[in-house]
């Protein structure tokens, strides 16, 4: 009934103007596949006209740094109508979110699973989400699924992570220290990679670091992580200082995740949180990789209610234009943590 609820949300919501969702990106690249224009897939003119094509009132680009790969598993939904499209892609974003958190549930009190639901999928990051038509769902799913999946699949399935790239740096480190998970990972990122060279080709791929630097010299407004707060003070186009940057930020993020532990699940829901913080363009439904932090805080009704009312006050005002949001993420990172520990929760 949740699920069901936050995909007619989503729906209604994208319905009133579709041209200004994410969603149309994804189609076009999808729909190029569908009507064997595949090598077009990185080609930014392609995808306008396509995205032009899909909906009229789509008249600027809309990047879709997505890997190619994603574009042959959208062809299907490219060969429908757009709106049909959305319905079916929502749905499964919704189902993904459900899923996620069942497996999202082990880090939880289990007093307070039932709880965490309807914040799982009805949260703004969510509804966002599936209003946007992102796969943010689907990499949290692969994230969830992988605390609880065996190592080699463990690896494998934070290998999916590639699907929105600017998350991957952070989960590679955590999969490659152990053998199996580092077998996984390696394993499903390179097929990740084939299947990308196979849909557009070697000179597509040569186009598609093009669509990756677009995305991290953009400065949206309710950027989510550290990097916008600076380049916000510094300035935000010069490529070689965003590279700078993002070096140093990642680097911190690295050492936030492996200074304080050496289990497997503590280090990936550190991740979760500061591959937000560490991306060059994170918006408010990449917030949805905080929910496994959220889990894992979720030790009594008062921290429960603490950590979801104040996530949802710090993403409304984010949406709002106000900052807050690093802020957040920091905090339950650090006190999230200490209060499963003191709960005696083990990662």
């Amino acid at each position: 009934m949740l699920a069901a609820a936050a995909w007619l949300i989503a729906f209604v919501t994208w319905s009133v103007e579709p041209a200004g969702y994410d969603f149309v990106a994804l189609y076009a690249a999808g729909r190029l596949v569908a009507t064997g224009a595949a090598s077009s897939v990185t080609d930014p003119d392609a995808l306008l006209a396509m995205e032009h094509a899909a909906i009229p009132e789509r008249t600027i680009f809309l990047n879709n740094p997505n890997p190619p790969a994603l574009a042959l598993l959208m062809a299907p939904l490219g060969a429908l109508p757009i709106v049909p499209a959305y319905a079916i892609w929502a749905g499964l974003g919704a189902a993904a979110l459900a899923a996620a958190a069942y497996f999202l549930g082990a880090l939880a009190d289990a007093r307070q699973r039932m709880r965490l639901l309807p914040f799982a999928i009805l949260a703004p990051p969510s509804l966002i989400a599936l209003a946007e038509g992102q796969t943010t769902p689907f990499v949290l799913l692969a994230v969830a699924a992988s605390l609880r999946a065996p190592p080699l699949w463990s690896g494998a399935l934070l290998g999916l992570t590639a699907f929105r790239p600017q998350f991957l740096p952070l989960f590679a480190l955590v999969a490659i220290l152990e053998r199996r998970r580092a077998i996984g990972f390696v394993a499903a990122t390179a097929a990740v990679v084939l299947v990308s060279v196979a849909t557009v080709g070697v000179e597509g791929m040569r186009r598609y670091p093009d669509l990756l630097t677009r995305i991290a010299t953009e400065l949206r407004p309710g950027e989510l992580g550290l990097a916008a707060l600076v380049r916000r003070v510094v300035g935000g186009e010069d490529l070689v200082l965003n590279a700078a940057l993002g070096l140093v930020i990642y680097t911190i993020a690295a050492a936030a995740v492996f200074v304080r532990s050496r289990m497997f699940t503590t280090r990936a829901v550190d991740a979760s949180i500061w591959s937000i913080l560490a991306a060059p363009h994170a918006l408010l439904h990449d917030g949805l990789m905080a929910y496994p932090a959220v889990a894992r805080g979720a030790t009594t009704t008062r921290a429960t209610v603490v950590w979801v009312g104040s996530g949802i006050a710090a993403a409304l005002i984010q949406q709002a234009g106000i900052p807050i949001a690093p802020v957040w993420l920091i905090a339950i990172w650090i006190f999230g943590r200490r209060q499963a520990q003191a709960s005696g929760w083990h990662g």
